[in-house]
């Protein structure tokens, strides 16, 4: 249904990632697959595959996810980001919470993560908002 959108899912729990890719790939969606910010980057630069969407995770080693979004936004203004994380006592997931649909709270239902990718492909990409500039480490 989906075959010819691409989700760039990143995640540093292997388990996490492998879940999400398949609750996306069960509807068609193509995923490819990130262990922290700085592969995601790699893998960007270097597939000739169109990615349309971003799924990260916010804290990560290496590079947070709000730091890959403020990377993304530099290199690809136009590519929609939806954050995830569990981590709802932190300040900076805390800003995400409020701007749905660029966030997604773990744990999720597949219906969830279906809608949550859906509108962010459906709306328009309006960029991320200022708070995304505050970073967090793990």
């Amino acid at each position: 249904m989906f075959g010819n959108i691409t989700i760039l899912v990143v995640e540093d729990a292997e388990a996490i990632r492998s879940l999400v890719c398949a609750m996306l790939a069960q509807q068609g969606y193509r995923c490819l697959e990130a262990v922290d910010g700085v592969d995601a980057l790699r893998m960007l630069d270097e597939t000739a595959a169109p990615v349309h969407l971003v799924l990260t995770d916010v804290m990560m080693p290496k590079m947070t996810g709000a730091e890959l979004g403020r990377h993304l936004v530099r290199l690809r203004p136009d590519l929609p980001i939806v954050f995830m994380s569990g981590y709802c006592d932190d300040p900076m997931v805390r800003n995400f919470e409020r701007m749905p649909p660029i966030f997604l709270a773990k744990p999720f239902t597949a219906t969830a993560l279906l809608e949550t990718v859906r509108q962010a492909l459906d709306q328009p990409w309006k960029g991320l908002p200022d708070i995304a500039s505050s970073s967090a480490t793990r």
